[in-house]
Formats: structure tokens, C-alpha cells, sequence
């Protein structure tokens, strides 16, 4: 009796549409389809794949240009004359510029973060949509030329390496994001075609078998050799090695737990504390950017999208909102915890991740963020950014309107406006004021009796951390005072940033993180 034909199975074209319809059991044989055509050889003979040449011989032009201010827009291929957003690192906005059909456009800075095979991994990439999706593009500006609507082509993230669309949901968007879908999955299969794969694995293995009785068979050193031959990254050898039907034969070997740990026993979604949150964000530029592109700020654990939908304010603590609880991979950044052994390559295995590494007893363990494993986070338009970082402004409008008043008002005095502000706390009495602020208390009564108008930036700063005012009320608080803050040096520097992505963080909190960067705590002055 012959099995029943599932959608995985499909390999055919969309009649109406033009598009390709690919199941994930026949990803093998249009990979074997796209390299008959283009690359013959490399079905037969093990070989690294002329990527370059590849291109050349189906008319396409490579460029290279910056497309994304957080590095997950690795690449993108023009099927028909189009604009695209180009991003200028000087200025930090984007450019609409237009291009030519037939144009792949790379973003320069992948190969330098991600390493020589994200690069060509790219480039097939955008081969295959060439190949296989500029028909359907073709019918689409057709369907389209009375319609206002521009056809904006596919843009390839990172970010989008592991998701899979909707099934059964018949829109423009979710058939084109399929069409990503594939162009994922299948350039690792034309870097690496199956047949030709798994036969320099096994020589390879059969190599390293010959060695002597004391040969130590390593996943580690296949998959570098493989890497290395293939010209591809590791990651990608790891799952074609699982994928070309291998996964029983290195799983007895003495290091397939640890290597493979990345993979299979890793934790989606891990909780950071404060002092987490930061030094992970520190350790890496691309991560940075992610929070500085994406506007992601710190809530319950989280770095999170600021949107309100996604965060409330409440007593001027950030919190996830019901709806953000039930939805963490649409707006939460995926930092994964896994545990971790040491081997010679380790260190290649990380290459472009954000790592803090975590000790639970005599577990090594690391928490990681990588673009690969993020989520679908879909951002709303610059105003709802806008619109929340205002709501972060004050306790409520109605006060931030009469502070800004008095800000404004040279006969109204720094003291003024604090005690305005400490009345609206209720922090009537000195004991009140040092529970939040870790200040003395006789410097509650010099405020409020308007006599300490020179306060230090160290008072001041533990003043408004302790009120849990954003950053830009506590700037205008220190444009009336005698102090400046400098948003280039530290203190002020880590100071501004740890109000930016953790906004309404407790005093406690924050001096823990001023902890991690050897500087001094707030709240610890003694009277004068």
C-alpha cells in the first residue's frame, strides 16, 4: 500500500501565482535540479562549490552594500528594477536607492562578523530566488500595475534562518515568506549536495579510522574538516550531517554531546537579571545594534519590544503586558541557555554570538543570542516607539507638563522642581526619601527648604534613579542644575544607557550594575 502524499512531498509551481511549492522532503531534489543545471560536478565529485562563477553564468552582478544598522539583513537579489533600503552607518537612516534586475546586493560587514561561508551561503541564497522566484515576481508586477502597492523584493534575514510560515494561510505576505522558506533550506543543500556530502563524511570518518587502534573519532574535527572543505559554516555541516542521514554514525562519537549541545539541549527564552541583561548586551556589537535598532528595553527579565502592547508601567517599574506573556517570540529577544564542554573549536562554533558565560553548581553553562535563533519580532512604525518612550517620561502627563513648566522657569529653582516631584511620591519625610534614594536624610530637608541647589551629579543621579525617571527627564533636570552629563564618559555614559534599555530600574538593580563596570554606587553619600 503506497503512503499517503503529504504537503512535504510537494514539488510543483503554483499555477495562478507562479510560485515554486517545495515540501520539506523534496528540498534534496531541486537542490539536485538547481546543480544539474549549473554545477554538474558537484553531484559526482566532492568539491567546494564556484559560488562566484555560479552567479556569473546566470547574469548576475554582486554588490556590496550596508542594508541593515543591526547586521541581520545579510542579503537580498533584485528580480525585477526595484529601490532598496540602504543603510548609512554615519548617519543612521536609510536611504531608498534604486537598482537593476539581476543585481545580488551583500551587506559587506557579514563576511567580516559571521565568517567566508555565511558569505557564499548568502550568495547562493539569492541565486536560488533568482532561479526560482523571479516568474512569480514577474506575474506579481503584472497583477499589480494599477495597484499603488510597490513590490518590495525579499530581504534576507538571519533572523528568519529557522522559522517556518503559516500553512493553509492564502495571503501575498505568508506565500512569499515560503519562498524564503525555501531559499533557507536549500542553499546549504547546493553548497553541500547530498550524495556528494555524505560521501566525503564517510572518507573522512574512514580516514580518521585508519589512524591507528587509538583513533579517536571527533565530531569536533569532522566537522572542521567539512567546514573547511566545503567552504561552509559549521553550523550548516552540523545539520547536514543530521540531514544526509549520519546522525547515528557521530553520535558514538566521544564528543557528539558536547558539540551537538547547541542544537539539542538547548533553553529558548532564559530570564536575565539586570546585571545579565548588560553584560551580555556588552559583549557584543551586533547585539547592541539589535537593541539600539529595535528599540528593545528590559522588563520581567526580558529585553522586549518597547511597545506598549508589549510593556505597561506601573508604579514606574516596567512589566510584560498578558498579551506579551502568551507571545515571547513575537517580541522578546531569545537569549538561550545551554550547557557547555570544551573542545578545540569551540570557539569557531560562537563565531558572532553574544555570550555571558553561567555557573549552577558544577554545570558550565552559557547564555547566548545569536540572529539566527530570534524570533519573527515584527516592529511597529517609528511613532509607537515614540509614543512609549513619552509614556516612560513620568508617572503621567499631567505631571511632566508642570515639571517641564518649571524647568522652564528661571524664578522656579532645582529644589523646586525635586520637591515637586518627591510630593507627587509622597516623600514627605526624610526616612521615605532614604529607602528610595540611599541619601541621607538631612538632605531631604535641604531640599525641600530650597537649600541645596549645588547638589553633586552623584546626588542628583540617585535622586532620579530613585524617582525612576527615563533619561530624558533626568537630562533636564540636569540642564537646571550646575551639572552636566557627559554621554561620552563614564560614569554619565553607563549611567544614560542603563535608564535607556532598563527603564524604572529599582536603585538596588541599578547599583548592581554599576558593580559590574567598576563603578561607584549611587545613594552612598554621608552628610556633609
Amino acid at each position: 500500500m503506497k503512503s499517503k502524499i503529504t504537503s512535504s512531498d510537494i514539488f510543483d509551481i503554483n499555477k495562478k501565482s507562479g510560485a515554486l511549492i517545495l515540501g520539506k522532503n523534496r528540498l534534496d531534489d531541486y537542490a539536485t535540479k538547481f546543480l544539474t543545471k549549473y554545477c554538474k560536478q558537484a553531484l559526482v565529485d566532492p568539491m567546494p562549490l564556484p559560488v562566484e562563477d555560479i552567479l556569473k553564468d546566470m547574469g548576475l552582478t554582486v554588490q556590496e552594500v550596508s542594508l541593515s544598522g543591526d547586521l541581520d539583513v545579510f542579503g537580498c537579489c533584485l528580480l525585477l528594477d526595484a529601490h532598496i533600503d540602504v543603510y548609512n552607518w554615519e548617519t543612521r537612516r536609510y536611504t531608498s536607492t534604486a537598482f537593476k534586475a539581476g543585481t545580488v546586493l551583500i551587506d559587506p560587514l557579514s563576511e567580516a562578523v559571521y565568517g567566508e561561508g555565511s558569505k557564499r551561503n548568502t550568495l547562493v541564497h539569492e541565486a536560488l530566488h533568482w532561479e526560482k522566484d523571479k516568474r512569480y515576481f514577474e506575474i506579481l508586477e503584472v497583477k499589480n500595475k494599477n495597484a499603488s502597492e510597490k513590490l518590495y523584493p525579499i530581504l534576507c534575514r538571519q533572523s528568519e534562518t529557522f522559522f517556518t510560515p503559516s500553512e493553509g494561510k492564502n495571503t501575498k505576505e505568508n506565500e512569499v515568506r515560503w519562498l524564503e522558506w525555501q531559499a533557507h533550506r536549500l542553499a546549504p543543500r547546493v553548497l553541500m549536495p547530498i550524495n556528494s556530502f555524505k560521501k566525503k563524511a564517510l572518507e573522512f570518518i574512514q580516514q580518521y579510522k585508519m589512524s591507528g587502534e587509538n583513533a579517536i573519532l571527533s565530531c569536533d574535527t569532522l566537522i572542521e574538516d567539512l567546514s573547511k572543505f566545503f567552504i561552509t559554516s559549521r553550523l550548516s555541516v552540523k545539520y547536514r550531517l543530521i540531514e544526509v542521514g549520519l546522525e547515528d554514525t557521530i553520535s558514538k562519537f566521544v564528543d557528539y554531546e558536547a558539540v551537538y549541545e547547541e542544537i539539542n539541549s538547548k533553553k529558548d527564552f532564559v530570564k536575565l537579571t539586570p546585571v545579565e541583561a548588560i553584560k551580555i548586551i556588552d559583549t557584543d556589537s551586533v547585539l547592541k545594534r539589535w537593541i539600539r535598532e529595535g528599540r528593545f528595553v528590559y522588563a520581567d527579565g526580558y529585553l522586549v519590544i518597547a511597545d506598549r502592547q508589549y510593556v505597561v508601567q506601573k508604579d514606574g517599574v516596567l512589566h510584560l503586558t498578558a498579551k506579551a506573556k502568551k507571545n515571547l517570540a513575537k517580541c522578546v529577544i531569545n537569549i538561550r541557555e545551554q550547557k557547555f564542554t570544551t573542545y578545540a573549536n569551540a570557539d569557531k562554533d560562537f563565531l558572532g554570538y553574544a555570550i555571558l558565560g553561567k555557573v549552577e553548581g558544577i554545570d558550565s553553562r552559557l547564555l547566548t543570542f545569536h540572529p539566527k535563533y530570534q524570533p519573527s519580532l515584527k516592529f511597529e512604525p517609528e511613532d509607537a516607539y515614540q509614543g512609549f518612550y513619552k509614556q516612560l517620561a513620568s508617572y503621567d502627563e499631567q505631571e511632566e507638563i508642570e515639571l517641564m513648566k518649571m524647568i522652564g522657569d528661571p524664578t522656579k529653582s532645582l529644589c523646586d522642581c525635586l520637591w515637586f516631584l518627591m510630593e507627587n511620591r509622597k516623600w514627605n519625610y526624610p526616612e521615605k526619601f532614604n529607602e528610595e534614594t540611599g541619601l541621607h536624610k538631612n538632605y531631604h530637608g535641604k531640599i525641600k527648604n530650597n537649600n541645596y541647589n549645588n547638589m553633586t551629579t552623584n546626588v542628583l543621579m540617585a535622586i532620579c534613579v530613585g524617582m525612576r525617571l527615563c533619561s530624558r527627564i533626568t537630562q533636564k533636570l540636569f540642564d537646571k542644575s550646575n551639572n552636566k552629563l557627559n554621554y561620552y564618559n563614564d560614569p554619565d555614559k553607563t549611567y544614560i544607557r542603563i535608564m535607556d534599555t532598563m527603564p524604572g530600574l529599582a536603585l538596588g538593580d541599578f547599583n548592581g550594575v554599576l558593580e559590574q563596570f567598576g563603578i561607584s554606587e549611587l545613594g552612598s553619600e554621608i552628610k556633609e
